[in-house]
């Protein structure tokens, strides 16, 4: 469900919702909500790698924050040169918990 918001937008920016509008032969309102989408998205992902690269968040809990599978977050933090600060040991031990659980 969508809901109704209203919102300053420079003239600029409104020009150009015009002229894509125009192009794509849709409505203003469908050009900027797109942006708006991808521009969350990308806000999402940005704050998801930060938390994940400073250790505030595990992989699980920064590709919740994203809204991406694990898998996608980290083909995500590859493309951005994101090491893992992540020890064979705590592998070993995930490994460890993991196993308990399958039992």
């Amino acid at each position: 469900m969508m809901k109704n918001v209203s919102i300053r937008l420079q003239k600029k920016f409104m020009e150009e919702a015009e002229k894509l509008a125009k192009l794509e032969m849709v409505d203003k309102s469908a050009i900027i909500r797109e942006a708006l989408e991808k521009g969350f998205a990308e806000v999402k992902l940005k704050t998801a790698v930060e938390l994940f690269s400073e250790g505030k968040a595990s992989t699980s809990e920064a590709a919740e924050v994203a809204g991406l599978s694990v898998g996608e977050l980290m083909d995500e933090l590859v493309r951005r040169g994101v090491k893992s600060s992540t020890t064979a040991e705590d592998l070993a031990g995930s490994l460890k918990t993991a196993l308990k659980s399958v039992k």
